[in-house]
């Protein structure tokens, strides 16, 4: 893995959370349902498409099941939400309790959880951390709104503010800070060889994600108690992505 990409790990965790609030459907239903089936077993090292083609299925059984619980067919409820009503908006139209859907959900989400344990795919410590998660992002799953673009969309374009943000605040062009993370530096050391102070880049990256973060409130996409807990990291999460530099194939270090 290249210094950028360790640069977007990193980011990824910065802002999880925030793109995480739009979660619903294919694009949010995947990211969660991956957990029970991903990455274990004998097939786990298949790749992307085994490990997508996994994700595929916990969507898919998350809307399924979502849908047989209110009483329309899946098709009708992903055309729904995409024309932006929550899973339990569309409950509500059929005179269906969206805490059934909720449950309904958890209820098959656990046993597919406990299916990919008992088919040898994920043990028995990882399934029960998947089945503590799930109620509250089966929640999620019902009662918020689809966000116009997937995880991972979503995640690039905040990663690419940042950068975006650092590059201005070092007086550089974005792809010449990409380029410089390829070759394995930090972009500390970067902001250090044009004279640009480290702390000044932290000090504008945590301020455009502040941004972010309250524009997501403000949208409804986030609520206030947890945009505060993610606000209250920023400061040490956006250090260590700006300090964080790969050489060659050693592991990850930061500058100092």
């Amino acid at each position: 893995m290249n210094g950028l990409a360790h640069e977007g790990n990193r980011m990824k965790k910065l802002v999880a959370a925030v793109t995480v609030a739009g979660v619903l459907a294919a694009g949010g239903s995947a990211a969660w349902a991956a957990q029970p089936d991903g990455s274990g077993g004998s097939g786990a090292s298949g790749g992307g498409a085994a490990q997508q083609g996994r994700r595929g299925h916990g969507a898919r059984l998350a809307l399924q099941t979502a849908a047989t619980t209110i009483g329309i067919s899946p098709e009708d409820l992903s055309t729904q939400i995409r024309g932006g009503k929550t899973v339990a908006a569309v409950a509500g139209e059929h005179n269906v309790d969206p805490a059934g859907v909720v449950n309904a959900v958890v209820t098959a989400l656990t046993q597919r959880i406990d299916q990919a344990a008992a088919e040898g795919k994920i043990d028995a410590d990882r399934a029960a951390k998947a089945k503590e998660k799930v109620p509250n992002l089966a929640n999620r799953f019902v009662n918020e709104t689809k966000s116009k673009r997937t995880g991972a969309g979503r995640r690039h374009r905040v990663l690419g503010e940042a950068l975006n943000t650092a590059a201005k605040e070092i007086g550089v062009s974005e792809d010449a800070l990409k380029q410089a993370l390829k070759d394995g530096k930090s972009i500390a050391q970067v902001a250090k060889e044009h004279d640009k102070s480290a702390a000044d880049v932290v000090d504008a990256i945590v301020k455009k994600a502040t941004s972010a973060i309250d524009q997501a409130v403000k949208d409804g996409k986030l609520d206030s108690k947890k945009a505060d807990e993610i606000k209250q990291k920023l400061p040490d999460r956006v250090k260590k992505l700006v300090n964080r530099e790969r050489q060659g194939g050693s592991s990850p270090t930061p500058t100092t």
